[in-house]
Parts: C-alpha cells; sequence; structure tokens
C-alpha cells in the first residue's frame, strides 16, 4: 500500500515534491537531501498523476485507487 502524502505523516523538517511523470521525491529540508522512499515507511509514493506527452497541453491523466484512469485539465 502507497505511503500517505499528507505533512502530518512526514517527520520534522522534511517536505516533499511531485515530478512531471508523477513521481514523488521527499526533501530532507534540514541536510538538504533528497529520497525517492517516504521517510517513515521506506516505500516509493507515486502521486496518482502522470503528464503524457500525448495529451493536449494542460492535459494529464489520473488514476483513481482501483486502477482506473481519468484525465484531469
Amino acid at each position: 500500500m502507497a505511503a500517505p502524502l499528507g505533512r502530518d505523516s512526514l517527520p520534522v523538517h522534511w517536505s516533499y515534491g511531485v515530478c512531471s511523470d508523477g513521481r514523488v521525491f521527499f526533501i530532507n529540508d534540514e541536510t538538504q537531501s533528497t529520497t525517492w522512499l517516504h521517510p517513515r515507511t521506506g516505500e516509493p509514493v507515486n502521486s496518482g498523476h502522470m503528464i503524457r506527452s500525448d495529451l493536449p497541453r494542460g492535459w494529464e491523466e489520473g488514476f483513481t485507487a482501483e486502477g482506473a484512469s481519468y484525465f484531469i485539465k
């Protein structure tokens, strides 16, 4: 199961960002280091959103918890 993304789930001095492909990275603001793994669970996390080059500009693809895709503008 994916780790939750809320700030409450992150340790003190940690934040996160999301790449254009939907991958989530975590930032240790104190040491100025990054990781792909959630600092509490040690698991990678996906935002569930992905910008695809074959979609019109401004559109991205999202996925439900069941894996069904949908499109967001």
